[in-house]
């Protein structure tokens, strides 16, 4: 049952974006697809969903989520560097303290990688 149920959830998602019509549409489907694929341990696929939606124009909070959850795709894949420059750029952007704790953390688990 769980197997069909997270398929379900992908179709619609890959619905959602074939059925944008907005940059921001656009945006927000990839986004949304790129947090599915995180949150079922997929980074490799979340990647490019998330560089999709931040070059569609995702704004705001959402836009810097965007850049910390890629940091943290990115580091988890193998790719540390891009990963620290992508949290130095959500930093600039968030005023949530949660977030900015996130990728405080973040920064030092890749320091302390190194």
């Amino acid at each position: 049952m769980r197997a069909g149920k997270t398929r379900r959830n992908l179709n619609a998602l890959d619905a959602q974006l074939a059925q944008a019509r907005s940059r921001e549409d656009r945006a927000e489907a990839h986004f949304q697809l790129a947090l599915f694929h995180d949150n079922n341990s997929r980074e490799a696929q979340a990647i490019p969903h998330y560089r999709s939606a931040l070059r569609a124009g995702l704004k705001g909070e959402r836009r810097a989520r965007a850049l910390a959850w890629l940091a943290s795709s990115l580091y988890k894949t193998g790719n540390p560097q891009e990963a620290v420059k992508r949290l130095k750029e959500s930093a600039r952007l968030t005023s949530d303290p949660a977030l900015t704790k996130f990728i405080q953390g973040l920064l030092r688990r890749i320091e302390r990688s190194k």
